[in-house]
């Protein structure tokens, strides 16, 4: 692990050189930047994914309104697809600022909370995916089968593409469980422990 001198060498300034104090210090110092750094990827994520349903939403309309190569009342399943992604998209949102308040001041508890709201928000967050996940690929086969219907896809191809979409979504799937399950998850119940442990001494 690599260690923040910076840091270290402003909270043993702050601290006139004691060394326990020094300590909580940096520990504090530390806890601040991950709840910032944590608040940021969110958003940074949050801001590319919009980006990605913006440009596939104008995609779709480029291609109903100008080009006319789809016909929405024939091949409505991706028109859902792209409705079920952006319900989801704002649920994410909405669940994941529930947890990207404002980083308090230099506190612990306080940075503890803030910590443990943002893993909750994200637990949050993958429920809402292990919904929304059968929903999608049930609009998802619609909109395949549609195509075929219309004659953009052979059976063959739609056989492929359920295939390779099957096992794609599936090791998606295994690795957020596993991350819910043995990371997300006893993560937050260690910040819920040291909370409690700090407010029982407190």
């Amino acid at each position: 692990m690599s260690m923040d001198m910076e840091m270290l060498e402003r909270a043993w300034a702050g601290a006139a050189n004691k060394p326990e104090k020094a300590a909580g210090l940096y520990l504090i110092d530390s806890l601040m930047g991950e709840v910032a750094r944590q608040r940021r990827d969110f958003r940074l994520r949050m801001g590319l994914v919009g980006v990605a349903l913006g440009g596939w939403s104008l995609v779709a309309l480029y291609s109903i309104a100008w080009r006319g190569v789809v016909d929405p009342v024939r091949e409505w399943g991706a028109l859902l697809m792209l409705a079920i992604a952006w319900g989801v998209y704002g649920l994410v949102v909405r669940r994941g600022y529930d947890g990207a308040a404002d980083a308090p001041g230099p506190s612990l508890p306080g940075n503890l909370r803030a910590l443990l709201a943002q893993n909750e928000a994200a637990l949050r967050r993958v429920r809402i995916m292990a919904v929304a996940v059968p929903l999608f690929l049930a609009a998802l086969a619609l909109a395949v089968m549609q195509l075929g219907d219309v004659d953009k896809m052979s059976a063959r191809n739609i056989r492929d593409f359920a295939l390779l979409a099957g096992v794609g979504f599936t090791i998606a799937t295994g690795i957020h469980a596993w991350r819910y399950h043995r990371m997300m998850k006893p993560e937050s119940q260690r910040l819920r422990r040291l909370l409690g442990q700090y407010e029982e001494v407190a």
